[in-house]
């Protein structure tokens, strides 16, 4: 962690350099006191900060090796940690420096667009350096030097700590991904469970509890009882419930509800809950998995319990790992999995360290393998923690390593740290952060996979690496971790749309936790006295509070300078409520602000630092005039649904690179345009024009554009200098949805306000939009004229374009595309104007067809052309007379139905029958 937190550190230096040397440089006109004093200031600046850059790369050049050595070597782990320490004071001074830099620019700026001047002169930028600061550099570099000679008394090595770690990103097997084929010895066990449930004497109430450690597989036993067809088949609903630390009545049962019903009622009072509850479960036979179980209060268990009186049966199935919680659940079976026996755990260890049972395993491995599967205990967590790591070693040295480390032989820890300490030691370097960032938020917590990495990418653990976007680096480390069981999926059912969800396993949680020395800490406060049982100690760094409005504002009255990162996350609504003062946490970096906020405090300007907010709250109208002061800030995240606009003063914020609206809003502030740092502009909005897009080349993701522009601001818009962009979407219809969109990727979505009537437009606005050559995905919707844009015509505009959609534009008869030799997908949908499809002016590396509603197309020719086409769908209304000359047996048999859908593939040809549609105006309107 500490060589990400050393290379952002020797990155923002060399950056600020020029500024420096700038002041040093400058006549002494520039300044206007004392003018040598001034220079000298910043000359002793220059010189410290470079001192300070040389000793931090000798220092980096010793980490890996220290980072290897810290779980063992206590001395390496206290130089570790005042480094990281002396490291964030650096980063504090720099960080101020960077404040003032942006401060003078913008003010320069401002001042050469009040005297009508564009070209503001270079002393106009000359950055004097703040009182104090040279100071606090000196002694911070005097400090790092003192480390730097400490690392030779330990005999850290340079370099030779990356010996064996791999520092590139892998592209790993999905081998070990949960499923019933990555599940070896439990079968006994799962039918001993379903027999407690089935063929026992049926009672109207049953508890079944599994209990046993961490890491013993008691979640998926539970699992795949919960799934087995004799289970679903005995039950009218089944439920799944992860409880964890904290028993809340209230959203244990709206948990439940929705699991049973796959319904989101919406309700939040208790007594509505379990009146729902109640109606949902009466008379029925009820199935509920409660996993993860840590309540010893029996009130809280018989007040959760109440609505199931009303079922026919009702059985519980609990997981746990503390007997006295299944006395509490009133258990009327106990059930306690055993290690795998060594023949399942050999199977199991196989199967991740050799890409399965099947796969032929290097001789001199085998024995060595079953010796490190043995010290596992027969733990299935730890025995796929050490197997998933092995899958990346190659030699017989780096195996004879991880069996005979000293880890093994901990009796500090249970019996399970150590072999998943070992995990970490080889997890390499870059993703050492950002899986211990993790462990900030409590048990059981869900994330969200592109939040995560955005707040990965704030916090600098995400290096930028040639023309590869950093989120695309940063989705590469989640999935790392993810291949090695560091993060687990978790399909959330209730989120808005496709994102990525997961969570960290409780042992792997609380590795984290134990590794980070109290570095990252959640605490929950929903009662005034969790305040004064929760003491978070002094070295938490990244901090999250959950629980209800009014006590954690209490609680965040705590003196934590050295905070980092702030997650707060309230329940419970008060009017008129707002954050308490967080000035004093002067060195934060990041702040995450969730519940039912209605204000945003001017004091928020103070916290220089700041480099991403992130606020979620349905009751915020407006954000302060002030937060246009953060002139550091680098991410702004917003969900908030009646906020319909943002203040003018964000167009300060020249440092801000990736902007992110969750909700629609009606206004951008004119400053927008001096948004060049943007790279990812994730939004829904509605403006009279798209001009404002003209200095956004660091674009990225996916962008559409709804309704008509006119001509003079969509060539302002200068989409040619867009070469990030990788799908563009235009849809000249503001009232009509889109036909084609990547959820996963950003997206920014403008809607123009209707100033020109579509049936009305000239569409030679459509020309000045003409895309980068870099550009993968074209959509095209809802064009009515017969006369396409140039671009579209010319190969060497979508020369690297992959998939092409047009739908709704009546008015074009064949494709306007030639000689697109990248084009592996194309889409045409309801293009009712179409009459002839010619395949041979495309790409024979052509892979998919789809073909829908297009009810006067005659003929389709150039199939035959297209040898890599593995997918063809015809969907049509009316018949196609000409088409039998295009197709060849067997499609020929089919082509008589009223509207088919064919699966083309090299081995099979499936075809299904769907509705047949008129041709009718009406009908086509409301398919749209």
């Amino acid at each position: 962690m500490a060589g990400n937190l050393i290379t952002s550190l020797l990155s923002l230096a060399t950056n600020l350099l020029p500024s420096i040397r700038a002041s040093v440089q400058a006549p002494s006109s520039s300044f206007s006191n004392s003018n040598n004093f001034e220079r000298g200031r910043a000359r002793a600046f220059e010189e410290d900060l470079e001192r300070l850059m040389r000793t931090l790369e000798r220092v980096k050049a010793t980490l890996y090796d220290a980072e290897e050595r810290e779980i063992r070597d206590r001395s390496v782990k206290l130089w570790l940690k005042e480094l990281k320490k002396v490291a964030y004071d650096a980063e504090d001074v720099l960080s101020e420096y960077r404040y003032e830099v942006t401060r003078v620019k913008l003010e320069a700026r401002k001042a050469s667009e009040v005297s009508g001047s564009h070209k503001t002169k270079k002393m106009e930028y000359i950055v004097p350096i703040p009182d104090g600061m040279v100071d606090r550099l000196n002694k911070i570099r005097s400090r790092f030097d003192e480390i730097a000679k400490d690392r030779e008394a330990l005999q850290l090595r340079e370099s030779d700590g990356a010996r064996r770690l791999n520092n590139k990103l892998l592209r790993l097997p999905t081998g070990h991904m949960v499923d019933e084929a990555s599940i070896f010895g439990r079968d006994h066990e799962i039918e001993e469970v379903i027999n407690l449930l089935l063929f026992k004497k049926e009672k109207p109430f049953s508890v079944i509890s599994i209990i046993g450690k961490g890491g013993l597989g008691k979640t998926t036993i539970a699992q795949l009882v919960y799934i087995d067809e004799r289970v679903t088949r005995c039950f009218d609903l089944c439920g799944w419930v992860c409880v964890s630390e904290e028993f809340d009545v209230g959203r244990l049962t709206k948990a439940t509800i929705e699991s049973v019903s796959k319904i989101n009622y919406n309700l939040s009072e208790l007594n509505s809950l379990q009146g729902k509850l109640a109606e949902i479960v009466k008379g029925k036979r009820i199935l509920l998995v409660l996993d993860d179980l840590w309540n010893e209060n029996q009130s809280l268990w018989e007040l959760f319990r109440v609505p199931f009186k009303e079922a026919k049966v009702i059985s519980i199935l609990i997981t746990t790992r503390n007997k006295k919680v299944a006395k509490v659940m009133q258990t009327t079976t106990y059930f306690s999995p055993t290690n795998l026996l060594e023949d399942s755990c050999w199977q199991l260890f196989q199967h991740y360290a050799f890409s399965g049972t099947n796969y032929t395993m290097p001789p001199h491995l085998v024995n060595m393998g079953k010796d490190i599967m043995r010290k596992c205990g027969g733990l299935p967590l730890a025995v796929k923690s050490i197997a998933s790591v092995l899958r990346h070693e190659t030699n017989e040295e780096d195996w004879r390593e991880i069996l005979e480390s000293d880890l093994w032989e901990s009796n500090s820890l249970n019996d399970i740290f150590p072999a998943l300490q070992i995990s970490y030691d080889h997890l390499p370097p870059h993703l050492k952060p950002c899986f211990l960032f993790c462990s900030m938020y409590p048990k059981d917590y869900i994330l969200e996979k592109m939040h995560l990495i955005e707040l990965w990418i704030s916090h600098g653990y995400i290096e930028s690496k040639g023309k590869r976007s950093i989120t695309e680096i940063g989705v590469e480390y989640y999935e790392e971790l993810k291949q090695r069981s560091f993060v687990d999926d978790f399909v959330d059912y209730f989120s808005r749309g496709s994102e990525e969800h997961c969570k960290l396993h409780d042992i792997i949680h609380d590795l984290a936790r134990l590794i980070s020395e109290n570095e990252h800490y959640s605490v929950q406060i929903n009662q005034p006295l969790d305040i004064q049982k929760e003491n978070v100690p002094q070295e938490a760094c990244h901090l999250y509070v959950g629980g209800f409005c009014g006590y954690v504002n209490q609680f965040l009255q705590e003196n934590l300078m050295g905070l980092r990162t702030l997650s707060i996350d309230m329940r419970g609504y008060y009017l008129y409520f707002q954050i308490c003062n967080l000035t004093k946490f002067e060195a934060l970096r990041v702040l995450e602000l969730k519940g039912t906020l209605t204000r945003i405090p001017n004091f928020i300007s103070e916290l220089k630092h700041l480099t991403h907010l992130d606020i979620k709250s349905s009751n915020l109208e407006t954000l302060p005039l002030s937060i246009g002061l953060l002139y550091n800030l680098q991410t702004l995240i917003l969900d908030c649904s009646i906020l319909d606009y943002l203040p003018e003063s964000i167009g300060s914020l020249s440092n801000l690179g990736r902007l992110i609206i969750k909700e629609p809003i009606n206004y951008l502030p004119h400053g927008l345009v001096n948004f060049p740092a943007i790279k990812t502009m994730k939004a829904e909005v509605e403006v009279t024009n798209v001009a404002w897009l003209k200095d956004m080349t660091d674009l990225e993701g996916n962008l559409t554009i709804k309704g008509v522009s006119n001509l003079k601001d969509a060539q302002r818009a200068n989409m040619r200098n867009k070469c990030k962009l990788e799908g563009f979407y235009i849809n000249c219809h503001p009232d009509y949805e889109d036909g084609w969109v990547d959820p996963a990727k950003s997206m920014l979505k403008i809607t123009l306000k209707p100033e020109i009537s579509v049936h009305d437009a000239d569409f030679s606005w459509l020309e000045s939009l003409r895309p980068h050559p870099n550009l993968k995905k074209l959509g095209v919707g809802f064009y009515s004229s017969a006369t396409v844009p140039g671009w579209m015509c010319d190969p060497c505009s979508l020369q690297s374009i992959q998939g092409i959609l047009l739908y709704d534009c009546d008015e074009i008869q064949s494709l306007p595309f030639n000689n697109l030799h990248t084009l592996k997908h194309l889409v045409v949908r309801d293009c009712r104007g179409f009459r002839v499809l010619q395949l041979e002016q495309l790409s024979s590396q052509l892979e998919k067809l789809e073909i829908s509603g297009c009810c006067w197309l005659e003929l389709i020719t150039g199939l035959g052309n297209l040898d890599m086409l593995a997918t063809l769908k015809i969907c049509r209304y009316g018949l196609i007379p000409s088409i039998e000359t295009a197709l060849t047996e067997p499609f020929i048999t089919y082509i008589m139905a009223d509207a088919l859908s064919f699966e083309w593939s090299s081995d099979a040809c499936e075809y299904s029958e769907e509705e047949e549609c008129s041709d009718s105006d009406d009908n086509v309107d409301e398919r749209r």
